[in-house]
């Protein structure tokens, strides 16, 4: 338990309790609660985070984890603008588009991460979150380099597309609850600008590096040098990503057991735990019910 004398040195690391009313059943036990158990100390036990101990930890999220998510975050801006790009090098003429096709393949991407929303939510809880987000950058990868072979017709297009944009939906509401499950609630805001910010680095890097993909001499297509190039970028990263970005901060293989344990004392004001695998209605419907909810919808929704 932290002294007076504690308090009074760092008051800035003072995080507020969680309502005392976990659930008590092995199969809702959340696992920063059993990390808790193992060291001996009861969920209702605070960790003393000193300023050392709090930055010390920070910096180690931010060597981490971070640079995993700005950097799949710029490859899902890319990957997506790729039909832009290949429309310039003779996509459109090559695979005889004509009226409102080409808009249909920009639309399909949205429209399939708007259907793709309620099952990713529902993965997500029930799937570890840093191995599935993995898989899925894999696989929008694959059928981004798919694409090469698939831009001989508008069928062929509209249906990798569709793909693409149902494994890409999972990146923005994974990466939501990764910065929730890292950060502290004053933090996230700009750990969110971070990630979200790479679709402006996209729009200044994209038409640079296809530019050159697009003057390389080769028997393939120019548009098809450019979706090869993206997705095995893609895959190549999501191998990376797959062996570093751990689960939860329980998991995290860059943090010894007690930077773990101040990692989850940071999160005690969020009011949340760390990972859970049971989906839970009555949450689900309080989120539903929620007025924030639907204002973040609004939200997303006009700026896409």
């Amino acid at each position: 338990m932290a002294t007076n004398e504690d308090q009074n040195k760092a008051p800035v690391d003072q995080v507020e309790h969680a309502p005392a009313h976990q659930e008590t059943t092995t199969h809702r036990r959340d696992a920063a609660a059993e990390l808790l158990g193992k060291s001996g100390a009861s969920p209702e036990d605070r960790v003393v985070v000193t300023p050392a101990d709090n930055a010390r930890v920070l910096r180690k999220i931010k060597l981490v984890i971070l640079p995993l998510m700005l950097f799949v975050y710029f490859l899902q801006g890319i990957d997506k603008s790729t039909l832009a790009y290949a429309s310039i090098f003779g996509l459109i003429e090559d695979t005889g588009l004509v009226g409102d096709q080409y808009s249909w393949l920009g639309s399909v991407v949205y429209l399939a991460q708007l259907v793709m929303q309620f099952p990713l939510a529902w993965l997500l809880v029930k799937w570890p979150v840093g191995k599935f987000t993995s898989c899925m950058v894999a696989f929008w990868g694959i059928t981004l380099s798919c694409m090469a072979a698939a831009a001989h017709n508008f069928g062929g297009l509209l249906t990798a597309r569709l793909f693409l944009g149902a494994f890409e939906s999972s990146v923005a509401p994974a990466f939501v609850g990764i910065t929730q499950m890292w950060w502290r609630r004053r933090e996230q805001t700009l750990r969110i600008s971070y990630w979200y910010a790479m679709n402006g680095f996209t729009n200044m890097f994209g038409s640079l590096i296809t530019y050159g993909l697009g003057h390389i001499s080769s028997p393939l297509k120019e548009y098809q040098i450019i979706f090869i190039f993206f997705g095995i970028i893609t895959v190549v990263f999501s191998i990376i990503m797959f062996l570093y970005m751990p689960d939860s901060p329980v998991e995290a293989k860059f943090l010894n057991d007690h930077d773990k344990l101040i990692a989850i004392e940071r999160l005690r004001m969020n009011q949340q735990g760390v990972m859970s695998r049971e989906w839970r209605w009555d949450h689900f419907k309080e989120s539903i019910l929620d007025i924030k909810t639907w204002c973040w919808f609004s939200l997303v929704f006009s700026i896409s």
